[in-house]
């Protein structure tokens, strides 16, 4: 564990350097988080000045829901989407033998490889909104207050485990560009909680594309709308998930022809 953790700062200080030639940029991509941040927690103030509840959600935890939001999704754009992507061309390109040959876990070294450090402006926002939602709930007993990192904490390894499962089919259809651009779009979904949305698309964003799952189920801890037993089938869903993504990935694998063959 503590190489794999020497090897993520390693990973991590590459890119930062990296995102620190081009400092003009990395400034423009936080102060344009900035903004769209703003935007989006002014439109649920903006909604709740009509209503003082949403399908049973108050502005209280709607801020605690946006605010996991962009937790989940600054994870997904900072640690998993540049590996992913990067991962996808070196299938295509046979390059994958790089990463195949050296003495580590290649599931580790290909899905957390790149990062982009631009994205923890925002994670650390996301932290802020959910902190200021927290502030408007009148009382957090102590399960909700464990409860919420371990939910928080299920829905990444839930978008790794779906990442990984689709990426994988990348050893047999080459492309598949299409089914990750499909994945970022339903992301936009889970800026509201899963259950406003009709059956069919509350169904999808909570089995076959857990967003749902990733951002609402925190919220509802905080909130104190998801019981003990609810939250324990989501620890283990989510480490099943994991298991089964890697086996996948593992299989997938077998099915690779690098550049060498």
């Amino acid at each position: 564990m503590t190489r794999y953790l020497r090897l993520l700062r390693l990973f991590f200080r590459t890119e930062l350097q990296f995102e620190l030639e081009y400092r003009l940029n990395l400034v423009l991509e936080i102060v344009e988080t900035a903004v769209v941040t703003a935007t989006s927690v002014g439109a649920i103030l903006i909604l709740f000045s009509y209503t003082t509840v949403l399908n049973g959600w108050d502005l209280g935890a709607m801020l605690v829901l946006l605010g996991c939001f962009y937790l989940v999704q600054g994870f997904g754009e900072f640690a998993l989407q540049p590996s992913f992507e990067k991962f996808l061309e070196n299938v295509r390109l046979g390059t994958l033998d790089f990463a195949l040959l050296k003495p580590a876990s290649a599931q580790f070294q290909v899905t957390l490889r790149y990062f982009r450090v631009a994205q923890l402006a925002q994670m650390a926002l996301g932290a802020v909104v959910v902190g200021v939602g927290l502030s408007r709930i009148p009382s957090i007993g102590l399960a909700e207050a464990i409860g919420f990192p371990i939910a928080l904490v299920c829905g990444f390894l839930l978008i790794y485990a779906l990442l990984v499962a689709l990426s994988t089919f990348a050893f047999w259809f080459v492309r598949v560009d299409n089914l990750m651009a499909l994945y970022w779009s339903f992301m936009d979904a889970g800026r509201f909680p899963v259950d406003v949305y009709p059956g069919w698309l509350r169904l999808t964003l909570s089995s076959a594309v857990p967003i749902g799952i990733a951002v609402t189920v925190p919220a509802q801890v905080i909130a104190g709308r998801l019981d003990p037993l609810g939250l324990l089938l989501l620890v283990a869903g989510s480490a099943v998930a994991f298991v089964l993504a890697s086996a996948f990935w593992r299989l997938g694998l077998r099915s690779y022809t690098g550049a060498s063959a």
